[in-house]
């Protein structure tokens, strides 16, 4: 049963609640007739029905109200990453005909979404963000795998299934928009209804996301090989650790009681390029985390050690280091000055707002 839920919901998104609206309705249409012909018993479920079909109503409303996920963004064009852009098509050959958009942002991260509207009988668009750090950190090498990674959920449809599912949550939550469990009789029987629901799916939802990584490394493998994917894995995972040791820890601790705004990441970053790449500390961090990564079962993403295990390494491999920053390869030079410089703003901004530093 749950698992003929899970299937419907992946493959519906926020309609798959619609169901759940029709039995409401029938329930109602069934108490009003029984209120005809067994008044009394009617009456003594009305405590329950009327608080359920109001509660589903309310549901109808919260999917028609629901905002679309589709955000108006510029992205980056084929002239401002031409190398980027070529990663992409060339690697993703089965998605032409959709649309795509290309972001860049100041996150250690790398993501693809998808939006289909109406289902997909409008087409579908592909969203690809990587995020500045790593092509600054990294080779061209190793961009080429993630992306590969990244292709790899879109053609295995992991960014429609994980989205419909991350829909359904969202529609279910939006209930309480208008009918407050502190407040209402309504509210406080549809989080009654709706909580062991929501936490069965948030749980279902992050194993989705670790099986759905396992599956696109797999795939990252296959396109670029398994030594190429394993290098990006150790690479990522030292990269990222060296840049919170040498960049984003001690920028945490200067925020703290600040008079002024501290020098951004971005900036920290390229002028500690060799330092964050020193070879010794990236594999003493990909040890470590090989060595002490357990299942989380919190986790969007698996351990370092689940990961190399899945593609076939039983230990961290040797590796050689990047010698020439993907930016410099894949961007145009003026593309790269101005995501810096608007990145880094943009992160200078929020730090005065939220740590109330006066300039």
């Amino acid at each position: 049963m749950r698992s003929a839920i899970l299937k419907l919901i992946l493959a519906l998104g926020r309609y798959a609640v619609l169901p759940a609206v029709a039995v409401a309705l029938a329930v109602f249409a069934a108490w009003l007739i029984a209120l005809d012909h067994y008044r009394g018993l009617a009456l003594a479920f009305s405590p329950v029905v009327l608080p359920f079909t109001t509660g589903a109503v309310f549901l109808a409303f919260g999917l028609l109200l629901l905002p679309r996920r589709r955000k108006v963004v510029s992205g980056v064009g084929e002239a401002a990453a031409p190398g980027l852009w070529a990663m992409w098509k060339d690697g993703d050959r089965k998605s032409a005909g959709a649309r795509r958009t290309l972001m860049i942002d100041g996150n250690v991260n790398a993501s693809i979404g998808e939006e289909r509207q109406f289902m997909g009988l409008f087409g579908r668009r592909l969203t690809m963000t990587i995020g500045l750090p790593l092509l600054i950190v990294l080779d061209e090498r190793a961009v080429r795998a993630i992306v590969a990674h990244e292709v790899g959920h879109a053609e295995l449809q992991h960014t429609s299934g994980g989205v419909n599912l991350y829909e359904f949550i969202l529609a279910a939550l939006n209930i309480f928009e208008y009918a407050d469990p502190e407040t209402t009789i309504t509210g406080r029987i549809s989080a009654i209804l709706l909580n062991t629901l929501l936490e069965w799916l948030q749980k279902e939802y992050l194993i989705l996301s670790r099986r759905n990584e396992l599956e696109a490394d797999r795939q990252a493998a296959e396109c670029v090989g398994r030594d190429e994917a394993a290098r990006a894995l150790v690479l990522f995972e030292g990269m990222s650790a060296r840049m919170n040791e040498v960049v984003f820890t001690p920028l945490q601790k200067e925020l703290l009681g600040a008079i002024r705004a501290p020098a951004p990441p971005l900036q920290r970053i390229i002028s500690q390029l060799e330092t964050i790449r020193m070879l010794g500390p990236i594999e003493a961090a990909a040890l470590a985390c090989f060595a002490s990564e357990k299942e989380d079962s919190n986790a969007t993403h698996p351990s370092l050690r689940q990961r190399l295990l899945n593609i076939g390494f039983t230990e961290v491999p040797k590796i050689d280091m990047p010698q020439m920053s993907a930016a410099d390869a894949i961007l145009s030079d003026q593309a790269f000055k101005d995501l810096v410089t608007r990145l880094d703003s943009e992160w200078t901004r929020r730090a005065t707002e939220s740590v109330d530093i006066y300039q």
